[in-house]
């Protein structure tokens, strides 16, 4: 029985690596986000900075990479905290939560699935870790 049940766990991780790609993930202390693709879309997985359960991890999906990419990186520009909220479809709706801490913008992501009245948050996230979660390569100056 032992047997039978790993071998249904590695087919089952072989299966989902084939049918997706990491594009990015980042962790901030205990709490994670990844970006995966998977065919047309992309699908943001996240622990929930609000629970003590850091499995399973809550997720949205979204069709364009870098319309979103766009839309965090652009809320950086305001220098004051303010809010950018986005409906990914007819249930889901996603805020950007901008703060300025200790001196530097950060962005907090607050998921709301209409569907089950369901809401989590990530950690607080830098522009360079946005820009390591939608693989961005960094420039390293010599």
């Amino acid at each position: 029985m032992r047997t039978k049940l790993l071998l249904l766990v590695a087919t089952f991780l072989l299966s989902s690596s084939i049918y997706s790609q990491e594009i990015g993930n980042v962790k901030n202390g205990e709490h994670s986000i990844s970006l995966i693709k998977t065919n047309d879309k992309f699908a943001c997985m996240y622990s929930d900075v609000n629970t003590n359960i850091l499995f399973p991890k809550k997720s949205f999906v979204f069709p364009n990479k870098e319309t979103i990419y766009t839309i965090i990186m652009d809320g950086f520009k305001n220098e004051s905290n303010h809010q950018v909220y986005v409906q990914m479809n007819k249930h889901t709706i996603v805020k950007f939560e901008y703060k300025r801490m200790n001196g530097k913008m950060v962005v907090k992501i607050v998921h709301n699935n209409l569907a089950n009245n369901k809401i989590g948050n990530t950690a607080f996230l830098t522009p360079f870790q946005i820009d390591e979660l939608f693989g961005k390569k960094q420039d390293t100056k010599v």
